[in-house]
């Protein structure tokens, strides 16, 4: 769930707005009634443009154009990955990013309580309230989620686009079993300021919000416009300690375990090379990399009155057997670098702290990054 440190008004009717549609998101595809979606906001009052980006780049660039006509609100169908690009077309203008979600997983409309449902949805939109949050930065890309340093990202680098179309998000929990037995904590080393420091661990995560896909809860104490980075890095040593992480990891109560490392930073620099980051779901290169926020550098459309998390799975996804409430169900091929999914990659992390550990314990100094694949 995201939170707030303040309120703001609900929005008013009668402005411009734009729709940007991912047509390659997953439940998305050319069926998608994206005319209706339009028409239905005209007899809103909402005067609406409709655009179709076909890479993440035009989605960024198709954005910046609706924050230059001054619109109110920028629609967006499709996941995470898609919502990150066209967040970086918006950020520092008047336009609030409103997602209709779409995609694998949409973390984001878990956070903020926001309907998959498309009517219901716009409604939610319409009846919101705007807020500044403050937005990621890791090197010169943008993430409104989180960042991943490790087993994490090398899993999302590495899951085959295949299979996710075939079985969604449990493309990545396949991925990372296959992944387990090479797998091995890195030695990983991080400054914040002047502060520098040295230790393997099997996963970093830097949070701008509370919940890390689905529902596993990394930074609990998390606040999206508060300035700060909540750093939260696994470092168990054996497999006892393992376990107990990732016992603690499903469970949400990481805070206080001694094989924990957790910060709220401003800024943070990881200089050790070549380690596989992800953000938002997407995977976006390797270390050394800066990561930071542009405080209250996004304004994003959220439910009236306080913000709840949806309910669903403890690693993201609707529970088994359970269906989106939305007429909408054509399936569309999904672009890898367009639609990201981090979440399902937490229940590998759950049961591979402990493998890991088991492989890396007793080993010290720097380890190559190739080695967690």
């Amino acid at each position: 769930m995201v939170r707030f440190g303040w309120k703001a008004p609900q929005m008013e009717v009668g402005y411009s707005a734009t729709v940007l549609v991912n047509l390659a998101a997953r439940g998305v595809g050319e069926a998608f009634p994206a005319e209706r979606i339009r028409a239905f906001l005209e007899r809103q009052g909402v005067e609406t443009r409709l655009e179709f980006p076909d890479s993440p780049a035009e989605m960024t660039r198709a954005a910046s154009r609706a924050a230059s006509r001054a619109d109110r609100l920028l629609f967006v169908v499709g996941g995470d990955g898609t919502l990150r690009v066209a967040a970086e077309g918006i950020e520092r203008s008047e336009t609030a990013l409103a997602a209709l979600p779409r995609g694998t997983v949409n973390v984001w409309a878990r956070e903020t309580g926001i309907p998959r449902g498309l009517r219901a949805a716009l409604d939610t939109h319409l009846a919101g309230r705007v807020v500044p949050m403050d937005l990621g930065v890791a090197n010169g890309h943008r993430f409104l989620l989180m960042a991943g340093i490790g087993f994490d990202a090398a899993v999302t680098r590495d899951v085959s686009s295949a299979l996710k179309r075939r079985i969604g998000d449990l493309a990545y929990v396949v991925q990372g079993a296959r992944m387990l037995p090479a797998a091995r904590g890195q030695v990983l080393r991080w400054s914040e300021g002047e502060a520098v420091h040295e230790e393997r661990v099997t996963v970093m995560v830097l949070s701008n919000t509370r919940l890390y896909g689905g529902k596993v809860r990394f930074s609990p104490g998390a606040f999206a416009d508060d300035g700060l980075l909540d750093m939260v890095a696994l470092a168990p040593h054996g497999p006892g300690a393992a376990l107990r992480v990732s016992a603690r990891l499903l469970l949400g109560r990481l805070q206080g375990d001694s094989a924990v490392r957790s910060a709220l930073l401003p800024e943070l620099l990881v200089d050790t090379p070549g380690l596989p980051v992800q953000i938002d779901g997407d995977y976006v290169g390797v270390t050394p990399m800066r990561f930071g926020l542009k405080p209250g550098g996004l304004l994003v459309s959220i439910p009236a009155g306080p913000v709840r998390p949806q309910p669903g799975c403890l690693v993201g996804g609707h529970p088994r057997g359970a269906a989106p409430a939305d007429p909408v169900r054509s399936i569309a091929p999904q672009a890898t670098t367009f639609t990201g999914s981090a979440g399902p990659v937490m229940s590998v992390i759950s049961w591979s702290t402990c493998f890991i550990s088991r492989a890396s314990s007793g080993v010290s100094g720097s380890t190559s990054a190739s080695g967690m694949t």
